[in-house]
């Protein structure tokens, strides 16, 4: 009867807000225990951040928007301004800095939990809440740090028996480092578009001719890993950006590699108009 008189006054979740009934949690812990078995079979140990941190903290010194976090208006916060957890990193970050500044690196760590971010601009009572999980590679870096990483995620796929699957790579300090040729007040909306895959908006920026043509060349440079690499062979590169490239060459053959030798890889894509959302990333995405 209390279930049929709440549904009678159309309570509804808030808005972003998503129940997880009976069966869905069963799926969940599911997918969660094979993943967790992944991470502890790798060496990596669960660190649990706080759901709400303060804004400075969110927004990881203007590496992701303030628009992308939601702020909590609490009278007993003080003059701290808090929010909620859009991703799991730079709590991370926080939780490495004040906590295990003393450990011995490298620190393997994972994470399951619920993230908050803001629905899609336009967007009516979009999906606000989601649930994570991942793993961070503290005091590591490299061509075997970015081996383990996606090895791990091969991994992963394996564990919950997503076969066929692609592994999507990306290499934000490359793709960063090749928009840098776009002037300051033009750059980060050139870098939105390419992330959506807007060619429409990309054209009607009115770019002069030899940005434009590059601009759509970020956004097409996609593929199989050779095909990829023969069209950046045709870029007037730096030295620095084509240190970025031989070091995922090598990483590619590495993996190649590890197929060769039965291990389970999927089928590699390489994308470097594949652009995260928050802007700390330097490496392979």
């Amino acid at each position: 009867m209390l279930a049929k008189n709440l549904a009678e006054k159309t309570y509804q979740p808030p808005t972003g807000g998503r129940d997880l009934l009976p069966l869905d949690v069963v799926q969940k812990r599911w997918i969660e225990d094979r993943l967790e078995a992944v991470f502890h079979r790798w060496g990596y140990h669960r660190i649990i951040t706080s759901t709400v941190e303060t804004m400075d903290t969110l927004m990881a010194g203007g590496a992701i928007e303030r628009l992308e976090v939601i702020e909590l208006q609490l009278a007993q916060a003080g003059d701290q301004r808090l929010g909620l957890r859009p991703e799991l990193t730079a709590s991370i970050a926080r939780a490495a800095v004040t906590r295990l500044a003393s450990v011995t690196y490298p620190q393997r760590l994972y994470y399951n939990a619920n993230v908050f971010r803001r629905s899609a601009q336009g967007s009516q009572g979009g999906q606000q809440e989601y649930h994570q999980a991942g793993i961070e590679l503290l005091g590591s870096s490299g061509l075997m740090a970015d081996a383990e990483t996606v090895l791990l995620l091969s991994d992963c796929l394996s564990a919950v028996s997503l076969s066929g699957a692609k592994l999507v790579l990306g290499e934000a300090a490359l793709t960063y480092s090749l928009l840098s040729a776009f002037p300051d007040g033009i750059r980060e909306t050139v870098r939105r578009q390419i992330a959506a895959l807007d060619q429409v908006a990309l054209e009607g920026l009115g770019l002069p001719d030899d940005l434009q043509t590059l601009a759509l060349r970020l956004m097409n440079l996609r593929g199989a890993p050779n095909a990829v690499f023969a069209e950046l062979a045709t870029f007037d590169l730096t030295s620095a950006q084509s240190a970025i490239v031989e070091r995922l060459k090598g990483l590619i053959e590495l993996l190649e590699t590890e197929r060769h030798r039965g291990v389970s890889v999927p089928a590699i894509v390489l994308d470097l108009s594949l652009i995260p959302p928050f802007d700390y990333y330097t490496g392979i995405v």
